[in-house]
Parts: structure tokens; sequence; C-alpha cells
């Protein structure tokens, strides 16, 4: 288990380099806030910059854990970090680069969502919802999605869970589990009253309606 001191003092550590970080973005010094991020990502994980780039999520979620717990902290650190490089990316038009780091971000504080961060669940979702509205109609990696899905349905977003359910019914390698999922899914909100449905965005008659259509 971590101490509070450690948590206290990784909070306002990052705190400080994110401050740092976005001052130099707002002067229009892009690449040293660029240098302060490759600086900051080693400083988190211990490691040279090259090789965290280079290594996928799970590698990097195995190098967060300790005793099976994920650290959190560390990991909303690293979220932030890609974010804010995915913005000085954005303007300077490196709109690959860009999206990548708007990726892993995304991925990251999902990943938060998923193993049930107790601290600021309001600004968590805020910067979801930041980073899907910059992405916009971007393709999203399968995995990406899925996480999405579960993030909405555990949220209460029904009618969005349900979209990003249809977008993955529509890619050949995963169609056949989405449907699945779906079948899954529509069961579960069948258990749920219709006020907290209705709320979500969806109806009971839509949902019975949809079960209908893959059965």
């Amino acid at each position: 288990m971590l101490s509070d001191d450690y948590l206290i003092r990784m909070i306002r550590q990052g705190v400080a380099v994110l401050a740092r970080i976005v001052g130099l973005k707002k002067a229009g010094d892009y690449q040293e806030a660029l240098q302060e991020v490759d600086q900051s990502l080693e400083q988190i994980l211990g490691l040279d910059v090259e090789l965290i780039r280079s290594l996928d999520d799970e590698s990097l979620y195995r190098i967060l854990t300790k005793n099976e717990q994920l650290d959190l902290e560390r990991l909303g650190f690293l979220a932030d970090l890609f974010k804010e490089e995915g913005d000085i990316l954005n303007l300077q038009d490196q709109k690959p680069g860009s999206n990548n780091c708007y990726i892993r971000s995304l991925n990251y504080y999902l990943m938060m969502s998923i193993n049930q961060d107790p601290s600021h669940p309001i600004e968590l979702s805020q910067k979801i919802k930041e980073i899907i509205q910059i992405l916009g109609d971007y393709d999203l990696p399968n995995e990406t999605l899925f996480d999405l899905f579960c993030y909405f349905e555990n949220i209460g977003e029904y009618a969005n869970a349900d979209n990003i359910l249809a977008k993955l019914a529509t890619r050949p390698e995963v169609k056949s589990d989405v449907k699945s999922e779906m079948s899954s899914f529509y069961h579960r909100l069948l258990e749920i009253n219709q006020k907290e449905l209705t709320a979500g965005g969806l109806s009971l008659q839509q949902i019975i309606s949809k079960l209908k259509g893959i059965e």
C-alpha cells in the first residue's frame, strides 16, 4: 500500500511539472515543453524515454504494478503528460503524433476509471470527455473503444455505450465477439429501472427491439 506522504509528494511534483509544461506551451516554447515532457516521463518510470515510447500500454501497466496494485497516481501523471504532448504536437500541426498521444492518454484515463480510482472522479470524467471531443471522429483502436464502452456503461451513459458497440460491430475482426457482448449488455440493461435507462439515453422499448435484432 502506498503511503500518504508518497502520494502527496507525487501529486505536488506532478502539479508543478504540468504547470511548467502548460506555461511553456502557452508561451510557444514548444521544443522546451516537449523536452520537459521527456524528462518527466523518464523520472516517473526510471527508464530512457525512447524505451518508454517503444513500450505498449500493457508493458507500462506491468512496470507501474507492484504487489498486484497498479500505481494510479503515476499512471495519472503519464496520462496528463501525453495529453499535454498531444496538445503541443497539435499546435504544430503534427496530427499523427498528436492523435497517438491523445489515444495513449485516453487509454490511461480509462484504465484509471476501470480500476475505480477514488480520487477526483469528476476531474477524471472531464479529462476523458475532453480527449473524446478532441479526437472527434478519429478511428480509435478496438481495445480503446471497448474500454470506452465499459466506461460509458459504468457511468450510466447507456446510449453512448450502445453507440460504441455499434461502431465495433462494423469491424469484421471483432464483429462476432461484439454481437455476444451486445446481447449481454442489453440483458444487463433489462434489469435497470426505466428512470435510470431514460437518464442514460435509452428506453425499455429500444432495448427490447435491439435484442430482437441480434437474436
